[in-house]
């Protein structure tokens, strides 16, 4: 029986934020140890001066580090926790079945209608201003929100299509599959079983999935992303659903970005179509059809529960 299978869920929680702070007390030196044959000169050196993003060495050490810290601190966690919990680790997790291709497809379909209504949501969110005696913290906010804009500017500066796999793989592929195993195969149902109450802890998850990447005015945008792939979970107890729908959602980011990159687009045209305020009819289409595929991927849930639960029943009840 794992040694922990049976204890409480603060306990459980407690666990896993030791199993974090001890990750990432082994996976940082590691990531330094690693990178030693691979760096010109001095790796301390290199490692302070890696977020400058002056030479190519310093932009591939960035993203290294990103990637080691990806696994270290979501992906190693994650399974490791799992095993000192469950017997069935997979299963915990909820990526030992396949997901249906039908419920796939709705979520990148909701991903692909929802982008004007979540690009309007960024756009006010970006645009808040704190009261007067907290303008230090919001200098201090928005420091950091330039700081994360250029370093990410500098992932993908990289126009050649060698760049464009790499950053795939780092912030689409592992970023996807790390965040959604920690935040929702393991935290969401933690938190559900601590709080009781399914919805709390969806957006309990959802909101520390956004506070993590330390952009406080995208914030309001990434919670409702993390939220709608909190319900994904929760409805299908299937973690494959989110996890493609977030790998889906960084890869186009990323593709959109290297495609405005290349001289071929005239003007970074990509970009400034992105970043231009949607109309108002425009908003209203997206929220309407947003929340129309939402219904949709619900009843599909209920629908594929009740043919399990009665298998007798015709599949197109």
């Amino acid at each position: 029986m794992p040694l922990f299978e049976n204890s409480s869920a603060r306990k459980q929680l407690l666990i896993l934020l030791v199993l974090l702070f001890g990750s990432s007390l082994i996976f940082t030196p590691f990531g330094i140890l690693t990178a030693i044959p691979f760096v010109d000169g001095n790796i301390f050196d290199a490692f302070e001066r890696m977020n400058l993003g002056e030479t190519s060495q310093d932009i591939a050490l960035m993203k290294y580090f990103q990637m080691i810290s990806q696994i270290g601190l979501f992906i190693i966690p994650s399974f490791f926790f799992a095993y000192l919990v469950s017997p069935k680790m997979f299963s915990f997790l909820g990526i030992e079945k396949r997901p249906s291709l039908n419920l796939i497809f709705l979520a990148i379909l909701i991903g692909l209608v929802s982008a004007p209504f979540i690009n309007w949501v960024l756009q006010m969110n970006s645009e808040i201003h704190l009261p007067a005696g907290l303008q230090k913290a919001e200098l201090w906010m928005r420091q950091l929100e330039e700081e994360a804009l250029r370093l990410t500017e500098l992932f993908l500066s990289d126009n050649r299509f060698s760049g464009l796999i790499v950053n795939l793989l780092i912030m689409a592929l592992i970023a996807g599959f790390g965040e959604e195993l920690l935040l929702r195969g393991v935290l969401q149902p933690l938190l559900i079983r601590w709080t009781k109450k399914p919805h709390l802890a969806i957006w309990l998850a959802a909101a520390t999935f956004s506070f993590l990447h330390f952009q406080f005015f995208g914030f309001v945008p990434r919670l409702l992303l993390g939220a709608l792939f909190g319900y994904y979970f929760y409805w299908t107890k299937n973690l494959w659903i989110p996890i493609v729908a977030h790998i889906i959602n960084n890869a186009l980011i990323v593709s959109i970005t290297f495609a405005s990159n290349r001289e071929s687009i005239e003007s970074n045209y990509l970009e400034k179509t992105l970043n231009q305020t949607p109309s108002s009819i425009t908003l209203l289409l997206s929220l309407v059809l947003t929340l129309g595929g939402l219904l949709l991927f619900y009843a599909e849930t209920r629908r594929k529960k009740n043919s399990q639960t009665n298998p007798d029943l015709p599949t197109y009840l």
